[in-house]
């Protein structure tokens, strides 16, 4: 009995694997029927091929992005520094031309003063729409003069010296150089 039960399972999964074999054998030869008559041959070779071709294309399009980023602050970093570069011409622009006369050497020791330095006759001839036959007529704005000297009063000698009060020149301010805690000296 047990030996009738044991080959009636063993022929019920044996015919049941059969019949798994010749459906799917009919189900193969059905879909490349199908294909041949529609012409779609070789479908899943080149869905395979796509797939593939697909997940390189993602690969090559994520690569892009980082490059792109990349670029993309380097372009920043240069657009950055052509501002400052733009700015700073501007200002030299915009200075013109700025002079500073200097008087005295450097000498270790002694203090740089700064004085702004400006011709009255200048100022006042300016104003009448005239120009002073032997003076720049930048001098009716005040001109930056560096003087070496050991004391203020030292640097305003030499400044006067220089450039003579009796000729119009004033000495408007002066302070010694890269100092804030240094009061500044006005003319009076």
């Amino acid at each position: 009995m047990w030996q009738d039960y044991g080959n009636a399972l063993i022929s019920a999964f044996g015919l049941a694997g059969l019949g798994f074999g010749i459906g799917k054998l009919v189900i193969v030869l059905g879909e490349r029927a199908i294909e041949r008559r529609h012409g779609t041959e070789g479908v899943r070779n080149v869905i395979a091929r796509r797939a593939k071709l697909e997940t390189k294309l993602e690969a090559r399009r994520a690569d892009r992005i980082q490059e792109l980023k990349e670029l993309d602050g380097a372009v920043e970093d240069i657009l950055r520094r052509r501002k400052v570069l733009e700015r700073q011409i501007e200002e030299s622009r915009q200075s013109g031309e700025r002079l500073v006369r200097l008087i005295g050497e450097e000498v270790q020791g002694s203090p740089c003063y700064v004085a702004m330095v400006v011709n009255k006759y200048v100022g006042t001839g300016a104003a009448q729409q005239s120009q002073h036959a032997l003076i720049d007529p930048s001098w009716a704005q005040p001109q930056t003069i560096e003087v070496w000297a050991r004391s203020m009063a030292e640097a305003r000698t030499e400044i006067e010296r220089r450039y003579p009060p009796a000729f119009g020149y004033a000495v408007t301010r002066m302070q010694e150089f890269l100092s804030a805690d240094t009061p500044v000296a006005k003319a009076g």
